[in-house]
């Protein structure tokens, strides 16, 4: 019998701060002009249909309505949020939301919960909270499978503590009360983002002791995938041994009990025929790093015995950060989506 092969393709997409005139974000005079809007609104629709992908995460998003609508604009019938932008007065809003849009009905979506077990052995306080609640969704992909994704926006690498900004570098004091400011704030920043990414992978972990689901995260992971942080999310993928035995000595049926927990990062198991140089999805200084992500549970492993499906393309979209175009990218987001597409045999 010959097998059949459909493909669908996943994307995650930071809008960066995606909000509706005449409200603002985090200052007052953060206010899009409606031609603005109608630019950014104009350039996202444009990307969502070249990139035409089946399932999309959104990263800040302010303006919940209006990207449903645009959304169902680009062919989603099926969008997502489990939680409203934070308003800090009548037009005034600070803490953005991610959501998710679907081309395949979306049978549940719901919040990646605070595990107060987990929080509780890190030594954390209890009242701890996701920066950005990340979602958990259900999606019915047509003649495959159901399918776990999340949409995660982990916490930045900015300082977490208030910094001053106008600072007298000739003050001796007002340096000194600076560093100590931005370096102790990123480091609280550094340990918000590790338990978001532990919490997360705690997620996935009972999920799948639960119900043996493939699982796909998509998210601006706000660090690079050997950080210490993201680590959290892809370690099973790297473990040496297991309790007193090497992995390498494990049986293929052994094995299998590990990649079981695991998440892969989609470029490593992709097609490296296709690409073969990782491009940064974002840049700060005149350095670009990758902080957007496509992780993937071991059914999307080609080389995993009990695979039912491969990643056949890794494309990062960054013509606008490479190559921009004034009259077109002047409202683009500073990151770059990532797709990614996969192959499926039934």
């Amino acid at each position: 019998m010959v097998k059949q092969t459909r493909q669908f393709k996943v994307c995650t997409f930071n809008l960066f701060n995606y909000i509706e005139p005449p409200n603002a974000f985090y200052e007052l005079e953060n206010i899009y002009t409606d031609q603005q809007w109608r630019k950014k609104e104009a350039w996202i629709l444009r990307l969502l249909k070249v990139i035409g992908a089946d399932i999309v995460g959104f990263q800040e998003v302010f303006s919940v309505s209006a990207l449903n609508s645009l959304s169902k604009s680009a062919g989603f019938d099926y969008f997502a949020t489990v939680e409203q932008p934070n308003k800090k007065s009548d037009y005034l809003f600070d803490m953005p939301v991610v959501a998710i849009a679907s081309k395949f009905p979306i049978l549940s979506s719901e919040a990646v919960s605070v595990d107060q077990y987990l929080i509780q052995s890190l030594g954390l306080n209890s009242e701890f909270v996701f920066s950005r609640q990340p979602i958990r969704a259900v999606i019915e992909i047509d003649d495959y499978s159901k399918v776990a994704v999340y949409v995660a926006h982990l916490k930045s690498k900015r300082s977490k503590f208030d910094r001053h900004f106008y600072v007298d570098t000739a003050d001796n004091e007002q340096v000194r009360n600076f560093l100590y400011d931005d370096l102790h704030g990123r480091w609280a920043s550094s340990m918000q983002r590790g338990t978001e990414a532990a919490l997360l992978y705690n997620d996935f972990w009972k999920s799948s002791a639960k119900e043996d689901m493939p699982t796909i995260m998509l998210g601006d992971l706000n660090d690079t995938i050997d950080s210490t942080p993201l680590q959290l999310l892809v370690a099973g993928g790297h473990i040496d041994r297991i309790g007193s035995k090497y992995v390498s000595s494990l049986s293929a049926a052994e094995r299998l009990n590990v990649e079981k927990h695991t998440l892969y990062d989609a470029f490593e198991i992709s097609d490296k025929t296709i690409e073969t140089r990782r491009s940064p999805t974002h840049y700060f200084a005149n350095k670009g790093s990758v902080l957007d992500y496509v992780l993937l549970s071991k059914e999307f492993d080609a080389n995993n015995p009990r695979s039912i499906a491969e990643v056949v393309s890794y494309d990062v979209h960054d013509d606008h950060l490479q190559n921009p175009n004034y009259e077109v990218d002047a409202e683009a987001s500073d990151h770059a989506p990532v797709s990614v597409t996969i192959e499926t045999a039934f």
